[in-house]
C-alpha cells in the first residue's frame, strides 16, 4: 500500500537503545470489555504504557463497536484484535512505531506515545543487540529513567547512578564506575557507541535513561568493560515531547535553567525537531572547590516514514567540576584524618565536548513470518579535558611530599556499527538473527607538567599546560577497538536462548617526546563468545542463566621481567537467577547470584615493584536483588541490594561488601488537574576495600574505609495545570560520606546536604 494512501497512523514512540521497538515485543495483561474502538484502542494505549491523541476524532470506524480484548499481547497484537472485522489493519510494527492504515485518501493520525512520566524501562538490547523485554534477557540490566531524575532534580550522571544497585561511582579524571569488582576506567557509552574517553561523564538532562549491564559483557562493547557496560539512552525528535521549561536554585549559591522543545518541521512528511537545554552554576561545591557549572545544548532531528527511522543527534557541553575535600584512611586506629591543609579550592578539572550521531533503520522486509531490517549508526566525538590537583604521597601526614600535577589532554573519537537483524517464524519457532561489525577509532593528544613540594602549606595548582614547553611531557595515542558479531536469539515457546560469538580486534600505539622512553605497542585478537538461557517458569516468572566473558587490554606501565607486555586481562563471568513480573506487569523484580574470575591480573613482583607477574586477580561472587515498578498505580519503588564477597585481596580494592539503595515516590492526587508528588530515598555502601602501600616498609595490605555510606534524600512536589514545583533535599543529615576509592591516601568527600528548588513550565500544545 502507497504510504499517501494510508488514512490511519498510530505511532508508538518509546526511547529504546536501538533496533526494535519495546512496544512491539513488551507483553502486557490486557482484558478490555467490548465497547467502541476508539475507546478500546486509548484503553490498549493505556495499559500498554501509552495515551493517544486524536487528530479526526470524528474518522470513519472509530465508533463502531468491537469485541472484548483479553489475553497476554504485545501492543501491536492486542491493536490487531481491537481492529478485527473492521476496514483498519496494522500495517507494520517495529522501528519505534506501530502504524494502523486503511486504503483512502483522507489522512487522519492517531499518535500512540508513552505517558509523559514514565518510571521505568522495559526492555534492553545491551546484551542481545536487539531490543528485548528484560524478562526474556538472560542477564542483569538496571536502568533509571528521566522521570525518575526529574523527580529527583538531578542533572549529573554521578547523582542519576545512585539509583542503581551496586553501581559505585568515583568522579575523574577518569571517572570509575565499579560494580561486582571490575571498573570501566571512565568507558561508556551513548546508544551502543563508544564515548570519547576525555570527554568525562555528560550530563543527563538529554537522556532518556541511563542503564547499565552488569558482568564482563563483550557483546556490543569489544574491550575495557570488566564489570558493567554504562550507556546513555539518548532523547530523540519523534514529533512528541514534553515542550517545558524550568528554572531553579538551591544552596551554595546554586542556579539553573533548562527547556526541552520540539516540533513537526514537516508533518506530512514526519520530520521532527526538538532541542534539549541546560545551564547550571553554584558558588562553590558542597565540601569542595569553587564553582562548578554546566552547560550544555543539544539539537535532535527525526524522521519517520517509509519504513525508514533516522536520527540526527548533536550535542555540546562544558562541565566544571572542582575537587572535594580529601581525606586519608589512618589503618593503625581505623580511622580518617581529615587533610584539608593540603585542599585548595583552586583545584578542578574541565570536560569540553562537542558529539555528531547519526542512526538509521530501514526496513527491507516486513512480513508476518521473516523480517529483514538494516541498520546503521556512526558518531564522532572531539573532547578537551584539563584538570589541576594535589596529591599527597605519603598520606598526608606530617612534613611529606606533595605532587602538584596539571594536565590537559585532546581527543577524537570515531565510533561506528553497522548490522542485518533478520527474524524468522517457524510454527512456535522464532530466530532473530544478527551479523554485525563495530569500529571504534580514537586519537589523543596529552601535555602533563609536575612539581613536588614539601610540608604546609600545599603549594598553589601549576598552570595548565596549552603546548610541549620545557618541563612539559607531550604525549599521544592512537586506538582501534573493532569487531565482527554473529548473534542467534531463538524464542520457542517458553524457552529463550541467545548464542553470540564475537571476534574482536583491539590495537594501540602511545609515542611521547622523552627520547629513554620508545614507543609502545598493542595488539589483541581474541574470540569472545556469550551465551544464556531463560525459561518462562509461568506469565510473570522466569528462570536464566547466562555466561559472558569480558577482555581488557594490558595497561602500558605494567611490564614483565623481559620488558614485554603482560597478556590481555580476561574477564569470566556466570550468573544465574530468576524474574518476575508483578502487580499486572507495573513491577519488575530480578534476583541473582553472580561469579566472576579475572586472570592476567597485574601484580608487583614484591622483589621489584617496577616488574609485574600476571596472577589469577579479582574473583568475586555475590547476590543482587533489584526492583523497579509500580507498587500500586500511585506508588513507585526503585530499589535494589548487592552483596560481594571477594575471594582475592586484590578484589577488595574499590569494592564495596554491601551496597543497598532506594527510591519511593508516591503521587497523591488532589482533583482538578493538581497532585502532590513525596519522594524519599536512601543510598547504603558498606565495607569498600583500599590498597594501602607502605613506602617505608614496602608491605602492601588491602584495609577497609574506617566509615561507611549513607546518605537520605527527600522530594516534594506539587503539579497544579502546567505548573510543577519541585523540592529535593539530598543528604538530608549533612552525613561525612567518601567517594567510592581505590587507595587510602586519596580519600574524596562526596557532598553534604543540598537543597533544590525547581519551577517547570509545561508549555502550550505539549502532548
Amino acid at each position: 500500500m502507497c504510504w499517501m494512501k494510508t488514512s490511519l497512523v498510530a505511532v508508538a514512540v518509546m526511547t529504546c537503545v536501538q533496533q526494535v521497538d519495546a512496544q512491539t515485543v513488551t507483553r502486557y495483561e490486557f482484558d478490555v470489555p467490548r465497547g467502541p474502538r476508539d475507546e478500546v484502542v486509548r484503553e490498549i494505549a493505556r495499559i500498554g504504557g501509552s495515551i493517544v491523541s486524536l487528530s479526526h476524532p470524528d474518522a470513519p470506524g472509530l465508533s463502531e463497536a468491537t469485541g472484548r480484548i483479553k489475553g497476554n499481547f504485545t501492543l501491536a497484537e492486542a491493536l490487531e484484535k481491537a481492529l478485527a472485522g473492521s476496514e483498519w489493519y496494522v500495517a507494520a510494527a517495529g522501528n519505534d512505531q506501530v502504524r494502523i492504515a486503511r486504503t483512502g485518501e483522507n489522512s487522519s493520525d492517531i499518535i500512540v506515545t508513552a505517558f509523559r512520566g514514565k518510571l521505568r524501562k522495559e526492555d534492553s538490547s545491551l546484551l542481545t543487540r536487539s531490543d528485548t523485554p528484560l524478562k526474556q534477557t538472560p542477564g542483569t540490566v538496571v536502568s533509571v529513567s528521566q522521570a525518575v531524575l526529574a523527580s529527583q532534580n538531578v542533572t549529573s550522571l554521578e547523582e542519576a547512578l545512585r539509583n542503581l544497585p551496586g553501581i559505585s561511582f568515583t568522579p575523574g579524571p577518569p571517572f570509575l564506575l565499579s560494580s561486582r569488582a571490575g571498573v570501566t576506567n571512565g568507558t561508556s557509552f551513548t546508544n551502543g557507541l563508544r564515548n570519547a574517553s576525555r570527554a568525562g561523564p555528560s550530563p543527563v538532562v538529554d537522556a532518556a535513561a541511563i542503564e547499565v549491564l552488569k558482568g564482563p559483557s563483550s557483546v556490543l562493547s569489544g574491550t575495557a568493560v570488566a564489570g558493567g557496560l554504562l550507556n546513555i539512552v539518548p532523547k530523540l525528535a519523534t514529533g512528541v515531547s514534553p515542550d517545558e521549561i524550568s528554572i531553579g536554585g538551591g544552596t551554595y549559591g546554586y542556579v539553573r535553567g533548562s527547556a526541552d522543545v520540539g516540533g513537526a518541521i514537516s508533518e506530512e512528511d514526519r520530520l521532527y525537531w526538538r532541542f534539549v537545554g541546560l545551564s547550571e552554576f553554584a558558588r562553590q561545591k558542597n565540601q569542595g572547590g569553587d564553582e562548578p557549572s554546566t552547560k550544555s545544548g543539544t539539537f535532535l532531528l527525526g524522521y519517520r516514514n517509509d519504513g525508514w527511522k533516522i536520527d540526527s543527534i548533536t550535542q555540546y557541553y562544558n562541565t566544571r567540576s572542582p575537587f572535594s575535600r580529601r581525606y586519608v584512611n589512618d589503618t593503625s586506629q581505623d580511622r580518617i584524618i581529615d587533610v584539608d591543609d593540603y585542599f585548595s579550592r583552586d583545584t578542578y578539572y574541565q570536560n569540553e565536548s562537542i558529539a555528531q550521531q547519526l542512526q538509521l533503520e530501514r526496513n527491507l522486509v516486513a512480513g508476518n513470518n521473516f523480517e529483514l531490517r538494516m541498520r546503521a549508526r556512526g558518531r564522532y566525538q572531539r573532547a578537551n579535558e584539563s584538570f589541576t590537583n594535589i596529591n599527597c604521597l605519603f598520606g598526608c601526614i606530617g612534613d611529606v611530599p606533595v605532587l602538584v600535577t596539571a594536565y590537559r589532554g585532546k581527543s577524537d573519537q570515531y565510533s561506528g556499527s553497522a548490522d542485518f537483524y533478520a527474524k524468522l517464524v517457524t510454527g512456535r519457532l522464532e530466530q532473530q538473527l544478527i551479523v554485525a561489525f563495530d569500529y571504534a577509532g580514537a586519537k589523543g593528544t596529552n601535555f602533563d607538567v609536575s612539581d613536588f613540594g614539601f610540608g604546609l602549606p600545599a603549594p598553589s595548582p601549576l598552570a595548565i599546560p596549552t603546548a610541549s614547553t620545557p618541563g612539559v611531557l607531550l604525549s599521544q595515542s592512537r586506538r582501534r577497538d573493532y569487531g565482527v558479531v554473529v548473534q542467534d536469539q531463538i524464542n520457542w515457546g517458553r524457552f529463550h536462548a541467545l548464542l553470540s560469538l564475537r571476534q574482536t580486534w583491539f590495537h594501540e600505539r602511545l609515542t611521547n617526546d622523552d627520547p629513554l622512553l620508545v614507543p609502545v605497542e598493542t595488539n589483541v585478537s581474541k574470540l569472545l563468545p556469550t551465551g544464556g538461557v531463560v525459561f518462562d517458569a509461568t506469565k510473570w516468572a522466569s528462570i536464566y542463566y547466562s555466561y559472558q566473558k569480558g577482555i581488557t587490554p594490558p595497561q602500558q606501565f605494567a611490564r614483565q621481567a623481559n620488558g614485554d607486555l603482560l597478556p590481555p586481562a580476561i574477564t569470566t563471568g556466570h550468573e544465574v537467577g530468576a524474574k518476575f513480573e508483578l502487580f499486572n506487569s507495573r513491577m519488575s523484580i530480578t534476583a541473582n547470584y553472580f561469579r566472576s574470575t579475572t586472570s592476567n591480573q597485574p601484580l608487583p613482583n614484591p622483589a621489584n615493584p617496577l616488574i609485574f607477574i600476571p596472577v589469577e586477580g579479582r574473583q568475586v561472587d555475590g547476590f543482587e536483588l533489584a526492583q523497579v515498578g509500580r507498587i500500586t498505580p500511585t506508588l513507585f519503588l526503585q530499589s535494589g541490594f548487592v552483596y560481594t564477597r571477594p575471594k582475592t585481596e586484590v578484589s577488595r580494592i574499590g569494592q564495596p561488601k554491601y551496597v543497598a539503595n532506594a527510591w519511593l515516590l508516591k503521587t497523591v492526587g488532589l482533583g482538578d488537574k493538581r497532585s502532590l508528588d513525596l519522594g524519599f530515598g536512601a543510598n547504603y555502601q558498606s565495607k569498600a576495600g583500599i590498597l594501602f602501600d607502605d613506602f617505608i616498609t614496602g608491605a602492601r595490605s588491602y584495609p577497609r574505609v574506617a566509615v561507611d555510606y549513607l546518605r537520605f534524600d527527600a522530594a516534594i512536589g506539587i503539579t497544579s495545570g502546567p505548573l510543577k514545583l519541585n523540592l529535593t533535599v539530598d543528604n538530608i543529615f549533612d552525613r561525612l560520606n567518601l567517594y567510592n576509592p581505590s587507595v587510602a591516601d586519596s580519600l574524596a568527600r562526596a557532598p553534604g546536604r543540598d537543597v533544590r528548588l525547581v519551577l517547570t513550565l509545561a508549555l502550550p500544545g505539549a502532548r
